[in-house]
């Protein structure tokens, strides 16, 4: 696997459009492509979209939130990952760490200042709990209401982010 992580655009929705999901999973990662591009379109600036390729193959979508665009329960400063959808016949590849690991990379480069990186995982997802666990990200102990009900608040430092952790699938070759 050679992943990478691209900054697509606010109306670049039909690179990603053709991503795979499992229906009863997509409302966890935010709902439809076009969906998520409206509520983009729609909302403060500071959210940035990201398509990941392998090779010339869009195999997931991952949204990094900052400053004004940060939901209710974020910590000042830090940036969350939002949004994360990783091609249903792709799964279990290791692309979801991969995306995790690579917008941690684009923030820590892109956004220096930026110490924290948070996410929320529904708690009927233990998919999505797992998969954040696997790449650093730490249950706070909050629960917050979402739009799907109970969410779990995840956090972790920047630096923990950008590398491989023990028991993980390596993403050194990305």
């Amino acid at each position: 696997m050679t992943a990478v992580l691209r900054e697509i655009g606010l109306n670049d929705e039909a690179v990603v459009v053709g991503i795979a999901v499992d229906p009863d999973k997509e409302p966890y990662s935010g709902g439809s492509i076009a969906s998520i591009f409206d509520q983009l379109r729609a909302s403060p600036p500071r959210r940035t979209p990201f398509a990941l390729f392998d090779d010339d193959r869009v195999v997931g979508f991952i949204v990094a939130r900052e400053a004004a665009a940060l939901p209710a329960w974020a910590e000042r400063g830090c940036m969350t990952l939002n949004n994360l959808r990783i091609d249903i016949g792709l799964q279990g590849r290791g692309y979801g760490k991969a995306a995790i690991r690579l917008a941690a990379r684009w923030i820590a480069k892109e956004r220096p200042a930026v110490t924290l990186v948070m996410s929320s995982v529904n708690v009927d997802n233990p998919a999505a709990l797992g998969l954040n666990i696997a790449c650093g990200l730490t249950p706070t102990g909050r629960i917050v209401e979402g739009l799907l009900g109970r969410q779990r608040i995840m956090i972790a430092p920047i630096e923990r982010l950008c590398c491989d952790q023990p028991g993980s699938t390596s993403t050194r070759s990305l």
